[in-house]
Parts: structure tokens; sequence; C-alpha cells
């Protein structure tokens, strides 16, 4: 419930069937929050909210290119190796 109320508070989307992939504890020296991920395949409209501070949809490429670099966070980065969307990044 709470993934789909966000999902259209943020982004507009409404009708999507999320896909769990796992879920982990994040630590940082300033945080510690319990994660959930989840995918989806959406092909509508997306609509972000005022809340957003920017975004954009990144290629694969482009994701890996800027690895590292101070542009993602580290959650981000540590995410991608979990999860296995980007196979030559897992670990």
């Amino acid at each position: 419930i709470a993934l789909s109320r966000e999902a259209n508070e943020e982004l507009g989307i409404t009708d999507f069937t999320p896909e769990r992939l796992t879920s982990y504890v994040f630590e940082s020296e300033c945080e510690k929050e319990l994660v959930f991920v989840h995918k989806t395949v959406y092909d509508g409209e997306i609509h972000p909210s005022d809340e957003l501070d920017g975004g954009r949809f990144w290629t694969v490429e482009e994701i890996k290119e800027n690895l590292g670099k101070g542009i993602f966070t580290p959650n981000f980065e540590e995410e991608l190796q979990k999860v296995s969307l980007i196979p030559s990044l897992s670990k």
C-alpha cells in the first residue's frame, strides 16, 4: 500500500505491478534505514510532483560512466550491486 501511494504521490503512477527484489538495512554516518527494493515496467506518462528536486531517466551506460564520481548516493551505488539489475556490476 505504501509503495502504491508513494508512486502515485511522487510520480503520478497509478496502474503498475511491482516486483519485490530484496530488502536490506542501509547505514551511513548520518542515517540508518530499512530499504525495500522493487522494480516494475510502466508505459504511461510520468508526472513528477513539486516535492521532487529534479531528476531524470539514465541509460545503463550513463550510470556505468558516472559511478564513483559522487553523482549518485552511496546507497544507490551499493544497491545496484545488490540487486543485479546491471549484471556487469554484480558482486
